[in-house]
């Protein structure tokens, strides 16, 4: 039997998005899905693009709510599939095929299944999200998934909590996060390109970021701020995308890598403990 699909599109005032993100969901061949729009009570054309494609939307609404998090919790309620996929408006699949490799892939049963997406700025210019394999630690310390290109089991919204409604940008990673180092959820990389997303204003956001994560490092997760501090210190000074690169790239094979682990933690044993 097939996998049943929830696809959420959360949207405020991006009409032009929106119907971008409409499109691409309904041009899927894989077809067994479900799909919901929910709108934070847009004034623009939002509504009248909803009303456009009613016939091909399962759920909407629109009103006002309480920010992305709390949309996006309002969908969770809403939805029956097995597997949820936030496609949020302006971002879209990466084809016409991405859902059918989804489920293809989905059949041992992973808490999270994740591929790669393209990052698409204002004035075209695109930039490859290639996602590693291995999510450790020291990826999640800096880093996360994108929604986009991930289908999460529904049933984890239910057993370990939906999103943290207090923050603005970083409850899905520490949603993620928590699945991953605390509860030990398996995720599961498909290589493959599955979504591309809109990169716009993300900078104007990164400051906020910064304190999201850091501010959860410190408070719920001492025992890794030491390491954390460290290789903040280590990427800070390389501003070059080479580098940050190359540093990345290593995660993908072992041994080099548990051998940067092991120096990291030789080095920790003369820092002085909080």
């Amino acid at each position: 039997m097939d996998i049943i699909f929830s696809i959420i599109t959360i949207n405020y005032n991006n009409s032009v998005g929106l119907k971008k993100t409409i499109e691409s969901v309904i041009s899927q061949n894989f077809r067994n899905f479900e799909y919901l729009i929910i709108d934070g009570g847009s004034s623009d054309l939002s509504v009248e693009i909803i009303e456009e494609y009613k016939s091909n939307i399962n759920y909407s609404i629109s009103e006002k709510d309480n920010g992305v998090y709390h949309a996006m919790n309002k969908g969770i309620d809403m939805c029956r599939g097995e597997y949820i996929i936030f496609m949020n408006s302006g971002d879209t699949f990466y084809d016409s095929n991405s859902l059918r490799i989804y489920s293809n892939h989905i059949i041992d049963g992973f808490g999270v299944y994740y591929g790669n997406s393209e990052g698409i700025f204002n004035d075209g210019n695109v930039f490859d999200i290639i996602q590693p394999s291995n999510l450790d630690l020291n990826f999640w310390l800096f880093s996360t998934i994108n929604h986009q290109a991930t289908a999460i089991k529904r049933e984890l919204f239910e057993l370990y909590g939906y999103y943290d409604e207090t923050l603005k940008v970083t409850a899905d990673w520490r949603f993620f996060f928590k699945l991953n180092i605390v509860y030990n959820i398996q995720f599961k990389k498909i290589n493959e390109y599955l979504a591309k997303y809109d990169m716009h204003g993300i900078s104007s956001i990164e400051g906020i970021i910064t304190h999201e994560h850091e501010s959860f490092i410190m408070n719920n997760l001492s025992k890794y701020w030491s390491v954390y501090k460290i290789l903040k210190q280590q990427r800070e000074p390389v501003k070059n995308i080479k580098r940050l690169k190359q540093f990345e790239y290593l995660q993908n094979f072992k041994i080099p890598f548990r051998f940067l682990k092991s120096f990291m933690d030789i080095l920790l044993f003369f820092v002085p403990k909080r």
